[in-house]
């Protein structure tokens, strides 16, 4: 039953990941809500429902990590899905990206995907599960200026195809969604003098994410999955 499947989704606090727990939520789900001070965030404790809870993570640091899904093992014993949503973005061209920056934009978007992935597996193997990785069409066409990002966001891509094939032994499904331009922080920070009512809402991509947790996805698993609306 819905009621008992457990769900870890990073960078709840806000975009896809908040829109996608409440959804969640309401299905019956018990959501982890993790971002980096999520737990005293009183905003998102008004929005928690039934069993669950919000859990502090640093997707950037593997003892965050760990800890995170050693508190699913003790509290929930089971882990069913993992949504991946955390990201960081400082969009500068190559010749005024810091060494600084360009280590920050990897190990957040592709370091935080690897060890999330990674330690949910292992709570996963027994039984199987489902893994959705946020990555960006940025990881599949050009974005002068944005490299790093571009960068981090392909290389979730590959990451993800890689070990779709690796983890299919153990049951554990893995999908790869790229979203186009959404109303998100992160967005903001890429084009802050765009209107975000005139591109694609967090919920479009959230209800791609639900429909990826259904049997009926399991055909498009281990490959890019674009999300865009045309307005």
């Amino acid at each position: 039953m819905l009621k008992n499947r457990v769900v870890v989704i990073t960078g709840a606090s806000s975009g896809i990941g908040q829109s996608t727990a409440i959804k969640l939520q309401d299905q019956g789900y018990i959501v982890v809500w993790s971002s980096r001070h999520i737990q005293d965030d009183l905003r998102i404790q008004k929005l928690l429902k039934g069993r669950s809870v919000c859990q502090d993570v640093d997707v950037a640091n593997e003892s965050s990590v760990i800890s995170l899904f050693g508190f699913v093992r003790e509290h929930f014993g089971r882990l069913d899905a993992l949504i991946n949503c955390a990201g960081y973005v400082e969009p500068e061209g190559v010749f005024s990206t810091t060494l600084e920056n360009w280590e920050k934009t990897i190990t957040i978007n592709l370091t935080g995907t690897f060890l999330c992935c990674k330690y949910a597996s292992l709570l996963m193997k027994q039984n199987g599960g489902k893994i959705i990785n946020i990555a960006s069409t940025a990881g599949l066409t050009p974005r002068p200026g944005w490299s790093a990002y571009a960068a981090a966001k392909s290389g979730v891509i590959n990451f993800s195809s890689a070990v779709a094939e690796e983890l299919a032994a153990y049951d554990i499904k893995i999908f790869v969604i790229c979203p186009g331009r959404t109303a998100t922080p992160l967005r903001k920070i890429l084009a802050p003098t765009e209107d975000p009512k005139s591109i694609m809402q967090p919920d479009t991509v959230a209800d791609t994410i639900v429909f990826c947790l259904t049997d009926a996805a399991n055909p498009i698993e281990g490959q890019p999955i674009l999300v865009r609306e045309r307005f």
